[in-house]
């Protein structure tokens, strides 16, 4: 069947030629439509019963995305004349900007203390600002510099800078909030966010040069640069792997034309597999903007096999018929190829367990596109290589015969002792694995020198934090027997209680201030906003008395609209009988160590509040992005125990039998439990695109133990010493090109500006190493053994 298949291919070489490059083209056409995305929506858990709370919680009290401006004025004194002249120029010209709903700044936060001469109930009424005009500048500056609610907002706590709440009319992140999925609309929303973001920035870039510092913050922000980041990655990616490439298989082949052939069905692969994504309306996320490195270093893999194969019977059989050379190698390398690419694909296929939607898309793009370049190679394999006549190859040694002979020599001689080596790294592997442990960290995923690291860690030191987290507290319903009958004044004071004015009593102001108190003392929490910051505020207009019920009742009944709504409807609903806490963490803190803050916070909270019935619940961002990783993570156990389990039983089938089944499973296995061993020693921590690598390199590794036991079990009625070192040369050659080539195309990922990408190429240059040792030891040592034993 495979030998009329082939011929027919061969024989009809220009029709195949010509009809596999025209769907090419017309899928490479559509490749143009394949959009970045990189929205907060793209890394959350669907089905999280935190994400539906989160959704509930904005609902209920109304959140709106922000973005931080914080600037340093030339004389570090941000209430100067010239400062504050600088800051209402910039404000000014922010507000002009299409989509920005408003903007706090010290120069319109309401003022009650800085007034002269002027009565409590008269503040209320007209509540004075900077801008006013008619207050005392070195009141306002204290009262700013101290007030709970303005200090690491808007004002640093060395007020020596000042910052900008930017409030975005941002239906995104009321589209993030409700779970709306229409394609058009998010489209549109994130063509707006982008403009907006530029605009600001041009905006950033106007005034700059006026202060000693301008420096962006917010969720959006770190979206959007994301997007510019993987865009900048891909376009360096496409032309630096090509360049690259083309040079090691110069360095291989020495024959342009074979150089001319693999970069040409690569490329020919990667449009029409980016086309078909595109017909399929996938995008390319943060997680997935791998998949043009992974595609071409995959596709040169498996061509670099069939142009060495093909290489070796030119060799060996330099008189004979190209076109029978042709058919020999395609007719060789199908098993073992196809079983080289289902194995491959079944490991990116194990990341649609992980329940995340850009992990899943990847996983079904990469399966999808190495599938179309398997097809594709052997298309264009058998339609223009019976045209490359003259080849001609030297049958002589070279460093890389040298280096194959050294390793099949040393395998054989000393299998005990890299038995024994192995052994240990098992055993080392074991403890190391225990300490991995995973973080979202956003601002370090960018370089030390981006503007938006800076800006990030600028606000984060001096603005209490970048990255959001929310406390919710629920006053539990408690039911009391009552009194069949009350008494006149019980009775009033019952329905007095009742109203909402009187719903802020001693206990909620207790808890309040308990739990402000508690996280305004927890490290790596940075600015603190609640009811008790309306408290101390009352407290402080109070000659520092804390206000009653009754008072507290005068306050909540006579506060204007807008301080309401800022101050006391953003913290407290008395509909859901509820108290919310705003913080922002310091996300640039190297001892940070997310999810245990997040489970000390709710643990000791939980004994804090033990005689109040109140119900903690944590909400916000950081959460739900923990959330997303520590699901990944438990997920990667059963994820890696599942394609360990599937391609041990393709093994059992591919070579019928258990034992080289396993000798296959363990030379890989073996090697990459080092590398995430090592990553638990050394501290590095497992991110949204690093944890993959599991799925990601078992898929790759086996690929080399497929065709090399594929070629050792035919050589072996030779003699099994023979059988080792003919696949050394041979088969080990193959792989030893291919590694090269795969080691070099994810260096290149260390270019990049987004540090989990430069990690995911590290990481990634460190397994393909290991996993050439292992091939090229371990490998051959376990087939010594076990033919050894079978004999005996």
């Amino acid at each position: 069947m495979l030998v009329r298949l082939y011929k027919f291919l061969i024989t009809n070489a220009k029709f195949v030629f010509f009809t596999s490059l025209f769907a090419c083209l017309i899928l490479s056409f559509f490749a143009k439509n394949l959009e970045v995305e990189a929205s907060a929506q793209t890394l959350l858990l669907e089905g999280d019963k935190d994400l539906e709370f989160f959704r509930q919680l904005n609902k209920d009290y109304k959140s709106d995305d922000f973005l931080m401006l914080a600037l340093v004025p030339s004389d570090d004194e941000p209430f100067s004349n010239e400062s504050l002249n600088l800051l209402e120029n910039l404000q000014n010209e922010l507000e002009k900007i299409k989509g920005v709903k408003g903007i706090l700044s010290i120069l319109n936060a309401p003022l009650l203390k800085s007034s002269d001469d002027t009565s409590f109930q008269a503040l209320l009424e007209n509540i004075p600002s900077l801008k006013s005009g008619d207050v005392n500048l070195t009141k306002a500056r204290a009262e700013l510099s101290q007030n709970p609610i303005y200090q690491k907002n808007i004002i640093s706590k060395d007020a020596k800078s000042t910052a900008l709440v930017i409030y975005l009319s941002d239906e995104l992140f009321e589209n993030l909030i409700s779970g709306e999925d229409s394609k058009a609309y998010k489209e549109r929303l994130e063509r707006e966010n982008e403009k907006r973001l530029e605009q600001i920035r041009a905006v950033i870039a106007k005034f700059a040069p006026q202060t000693k510092g301008l420096y962006l913050g917010g969720v959006s922000m770190i979206a959007s640069d994301m997007i510019h980041y993987v865009k900048d990655d891909l376009l360096v990616y496409g032309v630096s792997l090509t360049l690259l490439l083309g040079l090691v298989l110069w360095f291989f082949f020495r024959k342009i034309s074979l150089v001319f052939f693999t970069v040409f069905v690569c490329l020919s692969s990667l449009g029409a597999a980016s086309g078909f994504f595109a017909l399929l309306g996938f995008k390319i996320t943060v997680i997935s903007s791998n998949y043009l490195a992974l595609m071409l270093i995959i596709t040169i893999s498996l061509l670099i096999h069939l142009i060495t194969h093909f290489i070796n019977l030119c060799k060996q059989f330099p008189r004979a018929n190209l076109r029978h050379k042709v058919l020999a190698t395609l007719l060789a390398k199908t098993r073992p190829s196809f079983y080289a690419i289902l194995t491959t694909a079944i490991g990116f296929l194990s990341l649609i367990l992980s329940q995340i939607e850009p992990i899943i898309k990847l996983g079904i793009m990469m399966s999808v596109g190495i599938s179309l370049s398997l097809l594709l190679s052997f298309l264009f394999f058998a339609s223009i290589m019976p045209y490359l006549r003259g080849l001609s190859f030297e049958n002589k040694a070279n460093y890389k015969t040298d280096f194959l002979n050294f390793c099949a020599n040393l395998s054989l001689k000393y299998p005990k002792i890299i038995f024994i080596i192995s052994a240990v790294c098992v055993v080392v592997s074991l403890f190391g694995i225990e300490k991995l442990r995973v973080e979202n960290s956003f601002v370090n995923y960018f370089k030390e020198s981006s503007a938006i690291k800076k800006g990030l860690v600028f606000i984060d030191e001096n603005f209490g934090g970048t990255i959001p987290l929310e406390l919710v507290v629920s006053f539990l319903d408690e039911k009391k027997d009552k009194a069949e009958s009350l008494d006149s004044f019980e009775s009033e004071f019952e329905e007095l209680s009742s109203q909402k004015s009187y719903w802020i009593n001693s206990q909620k102001t207790r808890v309040a201030k308990e739990i402000h108190e508690y996280l305004q003392n927890k490290e790596f929490v940075g600015s603190v906003l609640s009811l008790n910051s309306l408290l101390e505020l009352g407290k402080d207009l109070n000659d520092g008395k804390e206000l009653d019920d009754f008072a507290l009742a005068f306050l909540s009944e006579n506060l204007p609209q807008n301080f309401k709504e800022n101050l006391l409807n953003a913290y407290v609903n008395v509909d859901k009988n509820q108290l919310r806490f705003v913080m922002r963490i310091k996300d640039s803190d190297k001892n940070l160590r997310r999810d245990a803050l997040l489970k000390e916070i709710k643990a000791e909270l939980e004994i804090l509040m033990k005689d109040e019935n109140v119900k903690i619940q944590l909400s916000g961002l950081m959460l739900l992005y923990n959330n997303l990783l520590q699901s990944l993570f438990a997920s990667q156990f059963n994820t890696l125990v599942f394609v360990v389990g599937v391609i041990f039983l393709l093994f059992v089938f591919v070579f019928r039998g258990v034992k080289f089944a396993l000798v296959g499973i363990t030379s890989n296995v073996v090697p990459l439990s080092l590398v995430f061993a090592l990553m638990g020693f050394l501290g590095l921590p497992l991110d949204l695109m690093s944890i993959t690598i599991a799925a990601i390199c078992i898929g790759l590794g086996v690929d080399d133990s497929i065709h090399y036991i594929y070629n050792f079990k035919k050589l072996a009625p030779k003699g099994i010493l023979k059988a080792i070192k003919l696949s050394h040369l041979q088969i080990g050659q193959a792989f030893f090109q291919a590694k090269i080539a795969i080691i070099l195309g994810f260096s290149v990922m260390i270019s990049s500006n987004f540090t989990p990408t430069i990690y995911f190429g590290l990481l990634t240059v460190l397994v393909m190493i290991l996993l050439l040792v292992g091939s090229l030891l371990l490998l051959p040592s376990l087939l010594l053994k076990l033919s050894s034993t079978q004999k005996k």
